[in-house]
């Protein structure tokens, strides 16, 4: 099968609607200013403004338009995570402006939570990155970068959609004494009584998902103050949701009445200053989370659930970086102090940890080649509740010639992942003695990019992550479950991915993975050399849109390989295929701009689950309008 995602974009000026390609500067891969094309590993930046003005309806949607990302979706306004590269939803490191989110608790990061309306764009570096951000990077890095603006106004967006969906958020942009001020509220509810088919492998029955109401709240704030030669942003976050967690559906005639309560608080403020040739950028971040779950009897006397999680992190760093044709270099100290409480663990826990990195870009040219880039980097990490762990790297990205359109590119290093709160302290099964889980990661891939009418860029990766001291939860005493360093599995594949772009008029982007997670734990296992649960060995999607006059109109179609549902390969989910279709345009009347959109989701009605007993709904339909008024004419 071939699997296809794109990335498309929408530039709107003062007559039409245009798609079009970003030479993206990215600093994820390497802490260094790179273009994607010269970054050892592979790197993909998204736009997250354009895409929605695409139909894509969230966080979770978007990465899904990204090789190497499964998105582990449990269902509409339920938990949804990644798994990259086939690792676990644990083993990729999320950061918004680069503090990390990463629960504390439990290790992931549940993408219904984040507002896209936050985010501007969002950076993926795929594979090991310890050596750069510290733990949890096995798989790679999600970088969040929030939504800023520069043209002052006052914005609002409505929106309508199947089940009594609604949406509303106003924005207001504003700039003060020359600095940029943003504020954005929003409101996203539903009743989320979708229809799907449930099957109990002999009869397929029509039912509704009950019980999966949502209400989800976010407030936003951004400050940025420009000096001669410094430059200070701040940024508050605050997102709370009140939403129905009914769980798996067993059967025909299943309801459910979990509810969970979610709040989650950001703020961070980064401050650059310019000494001479070096950069000097200080920053604080502090993170709050809480969760409240909820399971009452549904009869007398029955047993009941009220669990709750409160985790706080601070996070300060400092960092100085040196750039010049030749070199740019970056080093510097960053730490973290948490803190959690859970009716869950006994006691409030505490962990603090102190690292320290460098990293660099050496630009050579050599006898034979155009260009050579080599990227070194390493970092030592140390915790106060498990020890430390040292982690380096090694990248390479060379021109063979100046005349060839490709690069090639290659990495070899190491990383860790840190055990959560629930596996150190959970209630009395927690496991104190834990260690963090290690790996050795390394790839190779050619870059390609050719400029004729059609402007084209490809590239293809081979990844492989050996993980060992992998961290699982076996059973223990009676029915108890205590987890363990007992883990070792492999991934390894290749990753495909072409881009085009016509005259900004058309623009098609497609990515094919092909991979295998391996279990190779305990070879008298009958699970051993057997692929991982819920880890698809192909994925494809496509998009494609066109751009005429004020309109466009795009189409996205995903292919989900089968999944396995057991450890020894003997039960699966199959593979699914869905087709989005998406209409939308950019009117100018007068100082105001209208943007009407329309997408159908699930056009083919296709039935189907991405994790078992968690049905995803089928045909749906959203609209919604924009409404901006700008104080400054838009530039063309």
């Amino acid at each position: 099968m071939l699997a296809l995602v794109l990335t498309l974009l929408i530039h709107p000026n003062a007559d039409s609607l245009r798609i079009f390609r970003v030479p993206d500067v990215v600093v994820t891969s390497t802490r260094n200013a790179v273009i994607p094309q010269d970054s050892p590993s592979k790197v993909v930046n998204l736009d997250v403004k354009q895409l929605t003005g695409l139909g894509f309806s969230g966080i979770a949607d978007i990465l899904s338009s990204a090789g190497g990302l499964f998105v582990k979706d449990y269902g509409p306004s339920q938990l949804s995570t990644i798994s990259m590269r086939g690792t676990g939803s644990e083993e990729t490191l999320f950061m918004l402006d680069g503090i990390r989110i990463n629960s504390v608790q439990n290790g992931l990061v549940d993408l219904f939570l984040i507002p896209s309306s936050q985010i501007g764009s969002i950076e993926i570096a795929e594979g090991g990155s310890s050596a750069l951000f510290g733990a949890d990077a096995i798989g790679g890095i999600v970088n969040l970068r929030t939504e800023s603006s520069s043209t002052p106004g006052l914005s609002a967006t409505f929106g309508a959609g199947s089940y009594g969906y609604q949406q509303g958020r106003l924005t207001i942009d504003q700039n003060l004494n020359g600095a940029s001020i943003s504020i954005m509220a929003g409101r996203t509810r539903s009743r989320n009584n979708f229809d799907f088919d449930y099957s109990d492998g002999l009869n397929s029955y029509p039912m509704v998902r009950t019980g999966a109401d949502y209400v989800s709240d976010n407030q936003f704030a951004k400050i940025t103050i420009p000096g001669k030669e410094s430059s200070t942003t701040i940024v508050v976050s605050n997102v709370s949701a009140n939403r129905g967690t009914p769980g798996p559906v067993t059967g025909p005639y299943f309801v459910g009445t979990q509810r969970e309560y979610d709040g989650d608080f950001l703020s961070a403020v980064n401050h650059k200053n310019r000494l001479g040739d070096l950069i000097l950028s200080t920053s604080v971040g502090f993170t709050y989370s809480y969760l409240r779950y909820v399971d009452l009897p549904t009869v007398p006397g029955g047993f009941s659930i009220d669990d709750f999680y409160k985790m706080l992190s601070l996070q300060p760093s400092v960092q100085l970086q040196y750039s010049s044709r030749e070199l740019d270099w970056v080093a510097g100290i960053d730490a973290e102090g948490d803190r959690g409480t859970s009716s869950e663990m006994m006691g409030t826990k505490d962990r603090t940890r102190i690292g320290a990195f460098t990293s660099a870009v050496l630009n050579l040219r050599g006898p034979f080649t155009s260009d050579i880039h080599l990227s070194p980097s390493m970092r030592l990490d140390r915790y106060s509740d498990f020890g430390g762990s040292f982690n380096p790297k090694f990248g390479l990205n060379m021109k063979p010639a100046a005349s060839l359109p490709f690069n090639i590119r290659a990495s070899i290093g190491t990383s860790f992942r840190a055990p959560t709160f629930n596996e150190l302290y959970f209630a009395s099964v927690g496991n104190a003695a834990i260690k963090p889980e290690r790996s050795v990661n390394y790839d190779a891939g050619l870059v390609f990019s050719i400029k004729t009418p059609v402007d084209i860029e490809a590239d293809a990766d081979y990844y492989h992550i050996n993980i060992t001291d992998g961290i699982v939860w076996e059973p223990s005493v009676g029915s108890l479950w205590r987890p363990v360093n007992y883990q070792r599995t492999l991934s390894r594949g290749i990753e495909l991915r072409i881009q085009a772009n016509y005259n900004d008029v058309a623009a098609l982007a497609a990515n094919y993975s092909l991979g295998q997670s391996l279990d190779l734990s305990d070879p008298q296992s009958p699970t051993y050399n057997m692929q991982l649960i819920y880890r698809p060995e192909e994925q494809a999607s496509v998009v494609a849109a066109v751009s005429p006059w004020i309109t466009t109109l795009s189409a996205a179609v995903r292919y989900v390989g089968f999944r396995y549902t057991s450890a020894a390969n003997d039960e699966f989910l199959p593979g699914f295929t869905t087709v989005d279709l998406s209409t939308g345009a950019r009117i100018h009347v007068s100082d105001f701009v209208l943007s009407p959109l329309l997408t159908v989701r699930n056009v083919l009605n296709e039935s189907y689950q991405v994790i078992p007993q968690y049905p995803m709904p089928l045909r749906t339909f959203y609209f919604s309008i924009g409404v901006q008024f700008n104080q400054q004419k838009e530039v063309p």
